[in-house]
């Protein structure tokens, strides 16, 4: 009789967890939508500075500011039994730097751009070190409470869910930019997504972390870890180059915006449309990646997204042509290809890591992947000499070699 009741409590649990997970990964996606930083938060410095040097620059912030802390968090946080109470402080961190920011935004307004446009760097910087704080703890919680031939339906039901979300979210964006006036309509998308993030932070609550029988409660000291991390870099290094090859996709990820805006007379209102064309590609394409993932693995699913994202910046140069309404479809892939990587790639890093090393190998991919990071900020010093059209087509060239590596070790774990 004991042994039913325990049963049945362990499926409740399990039920209410993957609930929980659901409801975090959907507002959160919501959230996002509303800050989209590739449309969004790009527009906004493009209109703030007219600098292509800030919007790539801060692209660059955002990356190095969330992985810096990983490793030594990961470190503290590893040995720890649960890893929720950090997983729901970096939500509210979060979550603060996005209220904080619209309140700067009402209250500096336009009339000391500059000191807003440091404001933004440093409230953003602080948004980027939550989701580093928070990335450790979640790819480990995600591990443990949603089994591996359930984290394909995982992803999936998490797109049922955070899709009508997110474009909802995303035509209220693109109402928002064009019938209020800047930059107040900036501000309410902040703060709309702060709201946005404590209601997914609701869904942590309802996780229910199980606790790991074998922790050890005693961190490592550094030249274990450091042991630890080789070890880690041997298993992961595939996985980094087709990351940093496929990673230059963010080369130009930042820019397709501001080349409608700035070189195809784009208008404020377009913003929006590019926001919700981002997020319809991303919200029906996470269902084929995760259809992908649980029927041919993760490797094909990558290498199918790395093939879309080598293509998109060419097609980006050919429809250019048609004015920006040619970047609406760009905008779209990119959506799609987007959630593609965060699929493909958690998918993958779930496969290589030891259970009780997830925060590691987690923090370790994404020091691996920092030369990344300064790619954007490389892009916007390259465009006050070169084209759009030539950045697009580097990017399309390494994105494209990383297409073709994805492709070959699919072949080779098939022959295995």
């Amino acid at each position: 009789m004991m042994q039913v009741v325990r049963e049945r409590d362990e499926t409740n649990a399990a039920k209410r967890s993957f609930f929980g997970a659901l409801w975090h990964g959907a507002f959160l996606a919501m959230g996002m939508a509303l800050t989209q930083p590739s449309t969004v938060v790009a527009a906004f410095v493009a209109e703030l500075t007219g600098s292509t040097v800030w919007v790539g620059g801060l692209s660059t912030v955002l990356t190095v500011a969330g992985a810096l802390p990983q490793l030594f968090l990961a470190r503290w946080i590893e040995p720890r039994p649960r890893k929720k109470p950090f997983l729901l402080l970096a939500v509210y961190f979060r979550t603060l730097s996005w209220g904080v920011l619209a309140w700067l935004i009402v209250t500096i307004g336009s009339s000391r751009p500059q000191l807003l446009a440091w404001a933004l760097v440093g409230l953003l910087a602080v948004f980027s070190i939550g989701g580093g704080l928070g990335g450790v703890p979640y790819t480990d919680i995600i591990g443990k409470v949603i089994p591996p031939d359930r984290r394909g339906a995982f992803f999936g039901g998490r797109q049922i869910l955070a899709g009508p979300l997110a474009i909802g979210a995303a035509m209220l964006a693109r109402h928002i930019l064009a019938e209020t006036a800047y930059p107040n309509n900036y501000a309410t998308l902040f703060g709309l997504a702060a709201v946005a993030l404590f209601i997914a932070s609701l869904g942590v609550w309802l996780i229910r972390e199980p606790p790991y029988v074998n922790a050890n409660p005693h961190i490592l000291g550094w030249r274990a870890y450091g042991r630890r991390l080789w070890a880690a870099a041997g298993h992961l290094k595939l996985l980094v180059v087709v990351q940093v090859l496929t990673g230059f996709s963010l080369m130009a990820l930042p820019f397709y915006v501001v080349y409608a805006r700035q070189e195809l007379g784009a208008p404020v209102a377009a913003i929006g449309w590019f926001t919700l064309l981002q997020v319809l590609g991303g919200a029906p394409a996470n269902l084929l990646w995760a259809y992908l993932v649980d029927r041919y693995g993760s490797w094909r699913m990558l290498a199918i997204c790395a093939t879309i994202a080598a293509l998109t910046p060419l097609l980006a140069i050919g429809l250019g042509g048609l004015g920006w309404v040619g970047i609406l479809p760009i905008l779209f892939l990119v959506g799609a290809t987007s959630n593609g990587r965060g699929v493909g790639f958690s998918s993958v890093l779930l496969e290589l890591a030891p259970p009780d090393e997830r925060p590691t190998y987690s923090a370790l991919n994404t020091w691996l992947m920092l030369p990344a990071a300064f790619l954007p900020l490389a892009a916007g010093a390259l465009l006050q000499h070169w084209s759009y059209p030539v950045i697009f087509a580097l990017t399309s060239g390494f994105v494209g070699v990383g297409a073709v590596l994805a492709w070959s070790i699919n072949r080779g774990e098939q022959q295995e």
